[in-house]
């Protein structure tokens, strides 16, 4: 009898832990033009899988059930150019595979208000916004390609989180946007490989925190990284490149805190980099290169540590608006400045001599603007060079006590994303789950085994 009620217990045990691994659904039926889909999705039960075919699909959609839903190739979602086109406010909704477009102004492709949605590989046209989600944590958005309104001026946000922590955006393509990425109020988030091109700002965060920025490339846009009251960001490994604009900046760090920038590259832009009340951050390993101006230090920016960094190639390579009170050497070691003029008969890992911003002939244009056509003339290289060995004659003169010689050596492994996928897609795909059952099964049949063996010996 006791052999029989632990069996009992047993397997009411492995029920609960197989059905906390893997989630069977309740159905799974495909739809067609025929067919109502605002009606298909109000009459689903949790956890049903809705594969819908070829076709246009018109009209405003909610989903309001914890269901996975599948376009097949040509499955075309329509709004009447009003309002959002798919709204969800239920949990754990997956949208895969579907041209969207038609929202309304100020409107979204798709609206997620609720958790742990997965949005993967869409296509979003003709749109205000792509995706957006409010109040709602635990979000993926991955491998969609979104464009907004083609035909007029006023555009949304490719991806649009507001209070929306935990979520996690990549693998998105983005063209012709307000904003590649905005992040509103959402701590914890990670923003990784995604191409955006031709917006404002690429990504842009405001009031948020703890977050990764990784792996993006952005081109063609005002600014490529703008990271606004933001605190204890990692963002790394970023390819900005040609954002041209008059203002047009790689890298925009303003009001933002105690965060770490490393291992990006900011190439042909109007300036590689621009702190504005950027405090406490560890800028390094960067490569700053063709820009017209490298690095600028605006006003009210303190106590970062710029070191082991590339300047390469900048007209001005690093500018300041107001005496720098920043640190350019870090326990004797500095940046890389390829225009320095010095000399190095130690043959050491840093030059004999200071390095100095040269921001006289840059201050004098900011007074008598018609200079600027003689920037980048023998006269004026003369000038910077001179001022390496003559005393301090400004304030605003950023110092690199301790330049380097050579080089920083930089990993950029993370530039061949092909290869990357490439190592992704030829690994082992191990199921953790049934191995989990797998593992429950064999632990309660030894349990068994042994409960038997007992009895059997009293």
């Amino acid at each position: 009898m006791k052999l029989k009620f632990t069996v009992s217990l047993l397997l009411i045990f492995t029920v609960l832990v197989y059905s906390g691994v893997k989630v069977e659904a309740t159905e799974e039926y495909t739809v067609d033009t025929s067919e109502d889909l605002q009606q298909v999705f109000d009459k689903a039960e949790k956890n049903d899988v809705i594969t819908v075919k070829p076709g246009i699909y018109e009209g405003n959609f909610t989903i309001n059930t914890s269901v996975t839903v599948i376009g097949e190739d040509g499955a075309i979602i329509k709004g009447p150019n009003e309002g959002n086109v798919i709204t969800v406010n239920a949990d754990d909704v997956t949208i895969e595979n579907f041209q969207i477009e038609g929202g309304g102004s100020q409107n979204a492709g798709i609206h997620l208000r609720s958790n742990r949605n997965i949005i993967k590989k869409n296509k979003l046209y003709n749109v205000f916004h792509g995706v957006t989600v409010r109040g709602g944590y635990g979000n993926v958005i991955k491998e969609n390609m979104i464009t907004s309104f083609k035909e007029s001026s006023i555009k949304g946000f490719a991806i649009y989180l507001v209070e929306a922590p935990n979520s996690r955006v990549t693998n998105n393509y983005s063209y012709d946007t307000n904003d590649g990425i905005y992040l509103s109020f959402s701590d914890f988030c990670e923003v990784s490989n995604n191409y955006i091109k031709k917006a404002r700002y690429g990504v842009h965060t405001m009031d948020s925190k703890d977050g990764i920025i990784a792996e993006n490339f952005v081109t063609h846009s005002r600014i490529g990284l703008m990271i606004m009251q933001s605190y204890n960001f990692h963002i790394k490994n970023n390819y900005l490149y040609s954002n041209t604009q008059v203002d047009g900046t790689g890298m925009f760090i303003f009001d933002t805190f105690d965060s770490r920038i490393s291992t990006n590259v900011m190439k042909m832009n109007n300036k590689g980099m621009f702190l504005e009340n950027a405090i406490d951050n560890m800028i390094e390993f960067n490569i700053i290169e063709g820009n017209e101006k490298g690095i600028q230090v605006g006003k009210d920016s303190f106590r970062n540590e710029i070191n082991l960094n590339n300047f390469v190639g900048n007209n001005l390579q690093v500018i300041s608006h107001e005496k720098s009170d920043n640190e350019f050497s870090w326990e004797g070691i500095g940046n890389f400045w390829d225009n320095q003029r010095t000399l190095n008969l130690s043959e050491s890992k840093t030059n004999d001599y200071a390095f100095k911003s040269g921001d006289v002939f840059y201050n004098l244009t900011m007074h008598e603007p018609y200079l600027q056509i003689f920037t980048g003339s023998p006269a004026v290289w003369l000038w910077n060079t001179i001022e390496q060995f003559v005393p301090m004659v400004s304030k605003k003169f950023i110092v690199d006590e301790y330049p380097l010689a050579q080089p920083v050596p930089i990993d950029l492994d993370f530039l061949n994303v092909t290869a990357n996928k490439s190592k992704e897609t030829n690994s082992p795909n191990i199921s953790w789950k049934a191995l989990t059952v797998f593992s429950v099964f064999i632990s309660v049949s030894l349990l068994i085994i042994l409960i038997a063996r007992r009895e059997q010996h009293v």
